[in-house]
């Protein structure tokens, strides 16, 4: 079985590979795959896109543990959900609202027995520990109960106003490509004008190297959403975006 891991710890410090320690001292002989330890700090958002956009290549059964957690140390819940195939470890503050609803269901984790974790670590402390118990014992071997009244962050975001759909840089990649919050679905060659701070006009491609030079692009991307993009250019820093920026794709 497979544990992977999504947070926003980065990797100068010691905090994942201290949670790898704790699951491996809990008997987990297992892989651990890291799928991103670079989620833009306490962003639910972001922490769902990297979470939905990777979970259904993995093998079935295994285990994902999504720790973007502002409210470690509150009364806040920690998490079992299981869709059938896979299971996920999260904080309850609306990440699980990627997730398919009338699919899944949706356990709070006891944690009597974490009553001197610390406050600041639960990743370590508490996360670690349940998903190695999972690991190795079965669902039965974590103490939880159904729980209904999760909180659900919408996701994904974007509104279809007359002539325009509203929506915001969900994600900015390596290549400075920008991954926007609106599914491919919406996709529309009809789309032929960017608002961000000010005006681009769109040329729609299917590959990057379809673009001439310095000109913006947009295209069904990998992920399942759509991607404001150049040709070996970074676009996010040529039209002065960042991740949780709002932008306007125009009908026009």
């Amino acid at each position: 079985m497979i544990i992977a891991l999504i947070t926003d710890f980065g990797l100068d410090d010691p905090y994942v590979g201290v949670m790898k320690g704790v699951m491996y001292a809990h008997g987990y002989t297992g892989h651990i795959v890291d799928i991103c330890h670079n989620v833009l700090p306490y962003s639910i958002e972001h922490a769902q896109y990297m979470l939905v956009t990777s979970y259904s290549y993995f093998p079935e059964g295994s285990v994902f543990i999504v720790v973007v957690d502002p409210g470690v140390g509150t009364q806040r819940n920690i998490l079992l959900v299981s869709d059938g195939r896979y299971y996920f470890f999260m904080p309850d503050n609306g990440i699980v609202g990627c997730l398919q609803q009338d699919t899944i269901k949706v356990y709070a984790v006891e944690t009597v027995e974490f009553i001197h974790a610390s406050s600041t670590f639960h990743g370590r402390d508490i996360f670690a520990v349940v998903a190695a118990q999972l690991a190795c014992g079965g669902f039965e071997a974590v103490a939880c109960k159904e729980y209904t009244q999760y909180k659900i962050h919408p996701f994904p975001f974007y509104e279809i106003k007359a002539g325009a759909i509203v929506t915001k840089v969900m994600h900015i990649d390596r290549f400075g490509n920008c991954i926007l919050s609106l599914p491919n679905d919406r996709y529309s060659l009809q789309l032929h004008t960017l608002l961000a701070h000010t005006r681009y006009t769109l040329y729609h491609c299917t590959t990057y190297a379809d673009l001439p030079d310095s000109t913006i692009g947009i295209l069904p991307g990998s992920s399942g959403f759509i991607e404001i993009c150049m040709n070996q250019k970074d676009c996010s820093t040529h039209l002065a975006l960042k991740t949780g920026d709002m932008v306007e794709l125009l009908y026009e």
